[in-house]
């Protein structure tokens, strides 16, 4: 009855949107298939995996001219099995501590958003895939899951970490707090009561993770940032092994009662900027889409947005992106 609730006033929240808005939110009315309980939602992006440093080895080369000459199936292949081992560990360490069913989201955007194997993946989790869709990073999560993990996450801009960025922006607040890709999810599951159990990466965005979610969320560290090209790595067995003793761990804390959803006061008040390389000419389209959702211009490149629900927040970000990926 909850989740009904929930999906209502979402439909609610989209038909207040302009028709435009809406026709770009395909899928925003469908919900993942039913599962038993207690469940697990795995966003899983790339930057943060085991051994990962650069960008050649979490790209496949098809997602748009600028990439097709920075990668090869030397890195690339390799590294996506990698990632589904990851995944895998995972899901085998939050089972032995009684979690029952799983849904992975591909949340990187290398391959168009389809990186994970699903041949070698778990195969009693449901996974999620492709672009576009609704709430990239966080599509199809509801009150039924019991906890979130974050898997393969990377620091913002702030940070001297490997691969650091946040989505299109170089900051954004809420509420004057400053969140990373790992917040702005957790934002979106807190508001449908789902706490963040684990979260993996390097130890640039643990510090951030830390700030933002406390002490009793697991933080796997697979490796130590050098830079935004270098790091400190184990082994991938290692890194697996970390993975599925810690999210062992967050489930027994899960099912304890030990976290507690992320949430900020309402309304939200949205602050963020755009990243400096961007043409002026997307600059241009962000500033309708912005405008389209109801946000206002507060500089060359800034802008102010204020909204109660996490989704439209979530949606309007689908957009941005939609406009700045190739």
């Amino acid at each position: 009855m909850a989740y009904r609730a929930r999906l209502c006033l979402g439909l609610l929240a989209v038909a207040a949107a302009p028709v435009a808005a809406q026709e770009a939110l395909s899928g925003w009315d469908k919900a993942v298939p039913p599962q038993p309980a207690p469940r697990v939602y795995l966003l899983v992006d790339m930057e943060g995996m085991g051994s990962a440093v650069k960008s050649q080895e979490v790209i496949a080369g098809n997602e748009g001219p600028a990439y097709r000459d920075r990668t090869g199936p030397d890195y690339w292949e390799h590294y996506r099995e990698m990632l589904t081992a990851e995944t895998n560990a995972a899901i085998r360490g939050a089972r032995e501590a009684g979690a029952r069913s799983f849904v992975v989201n591909e949340g990187h955007g290398g391959n168009r958003f389809a990186n994970l194997l699903p041949w070698a993946l778990d195969q009693e989790a449901i996974l999620i895939r492709g672009y576009p869709r609704p709430m990239v990073m966080s599509t199809g999560i509801d009150s039924t899951f019991s906890s979130m993990m974050m898997l393969a996450m990377h620091a913002s801009p702030a940070r001297r970490g490997v691969m650091a960025h946040s989505y299109a922006f170089t900051d954004f607040t809420v509420n004057g707090t400053a969140l990373n890709e790992v917040g702005i999810n957790a934002l979106v599951a807190g508001e449908g009561g789902v706490p963040v159990s684990l979260v993996s990466g390097d130890d640039e965005l643990e510090h951030e993770v830390r700030a933002l979610l406390g002490d009793r969320v697991v933080y796997v560290r697979v490796k130590v940032a050098l830079g935004s090209a270098a790091a400190i790595t184990y082994s991938p067995t290692e890194v697996q092994r970390m993975l599925r003793e810690g999210a062992r761990e967050a489930m027994r804390r899960t099912r304890a009662g030990e976290l507690k959803p992320f949430t900020l006061e309402k309304p939200y008040r949205v602050e963020f900027s755009l990243r400096r390389s961007y043409a002026d000419s997307l600059v241009q389209r962000i500033d309708e889409v912005v405008t389209e959702w109801g946000g206002e211009k507060t500089g060359a490149r800034s802008y102010r947005y204020s909204t109660s629900d996490a989704r439209r927040l979530a949606w309007m970000i689908d957009r941005i992106e939609g406009v700045v990926l190739p």
